[in-house]
Parts: structure tokens; sequence; C-alpha cells
């Protein structure tokens, strides 16, 4: 279950880009503001979530996503696992272990989404690749200060824009990916979803 923690707390490139990073926000402006405003437009999201692991392994659950700052990662049984993030840290508790984790929520992959303004053009975000056409878009990224931790792909249906899946390489070159499905967006989250209550005092999962 650590291979969990791992894989999310990894920051965002292993793989040498397709185009230099200037080429990409030059050549790709236009796509990249679009889904720029997209994801800057998202309020709050809930979806269900599969996870496939480097090892094939399949968990699912439940992602709730308030910007910014706020997210909820809720597995479903038998994966041990509920990850909740609300302003500059992400509590990660194991079900199994019976054990609490404290992280940086800047240094997580999902704290991408949930920031307050998201930024394509930033220049502490590395671009590595991008892709559209036939009805999708990709985006790869990276931590500029950070190349070797990892890399970011985010995979979106096109005409309209829709987010669908969420790719992860680690520093080990290992891949798991997040699909989104039956997302609804804007509608009214309660902030106790993102508040961490202990199972081990409240005796609950």
């Amino acid at each position: 279950m650590k291979r969990l923690l791992a894989v999310l707390v990894s920051w965002v490139a292993l793989a040498a880009p397709t185009l230099a990073e200037s080429d990409i926000r030059t050549e790709h402006a236009a796509d990249l503001t679009r889904v720029q405003a997209y994801l800057n437009n998202i309020t709050t999201l809930v979806s269900d979530f599969s996870q496939i692991a480097p090892d094939g392994s399949l968990a699912t659950g439940k992602f709730y996503l308030k910007r910014p700052g706020k997210m909820r990662w809720q597995y479903n049984p038998p994966t041990p696992i509920l990850m909740v993030a609300s302003g500059s840290e992400m509590v990660y508790y194991d079900y199994e272990l019976q054990q609490v984790s404290h992280i940086p929520i800047d240094s997580t992959l999902a704290s991408f989404l949930a920031q307050d303004k998201i930024n394509l053009f930033d220049p502490f975000i590395t671009l590595t690749d991008f892709q559209a056409g036939e009805g999708m878009v990709r985006i790869s990224l990276t931590q500029s200060n950070k190349p070797e931790a990892g890399k970011l792909t985010l995979e979106f249906s096109d005409h309209p824009l829709h987010i669908r899946n969420m790719v992860v390489t680690d520093a080990q070159g290992q891949t798991t990916t997040v699909a989104l499905n039956n997302a609804q967006f804007g509608g009214e989250l309660e902030n106790k979803l993102f508040v961490f209550v202990d199972p081990r005092k409240s005796g609950k999962r």
C-alpha cells in the first residue's frame, strides 16, 4: 500500500521531450491556453476513479476536488487507503497499518489540479510533450526544479474538453494510470469532506 503513497507524492521527467519546451509552448499556445482555461474553470469535481498500478493491480474509489487546495481520495475496499488534503498538507491514512502520514501538499502530484491558479506557461513547470488530434489532448509535464522526480500526463477528450486520465511516471520509470469516470463538475461540496477524522479515534471507516 505504500506504493500508492509513493506514486501520489512523486511530483511530476524521465523521458526526453519529443519537442523542446519552447517549441511546445510556441506551436501549441492556443491549445494550451484552452486547456488552461478549462482547468481553471473547474471549481469542484466529484468522480469515481480506477487506478492501475505498474504491476497491473486495480484499485477503485471516489475522488473529490474543491479548488483551491482541497482534495479527498477515498479508496474502496479492499484497498485500505484514505487521503485528505485541505490547505498546506495532505493526510495519508493506512487502515491496515492504522498509520497516519502528513505530506506537504505542494510536494504531491495531485496538488497540480488543486492549485488556486493553474498556469501551463509557468517557468516552474516544464512541458515535455503535447499531443492533440482525433478527439483527444495529451499534455506531459514535470516540475522544473525536480525533473528527476517523475512525470505527470493529463489526458482529455476534446470538443468539448473533458479530463479523463492522469498518468504518473515515477522516478523509477514505472507508470500508474488513474482514470476518472462519471465526473461531475461545479456541485456544492461541504468543507467537512476535506477534514481528516482519525478512524483510530472515531472507530469508523
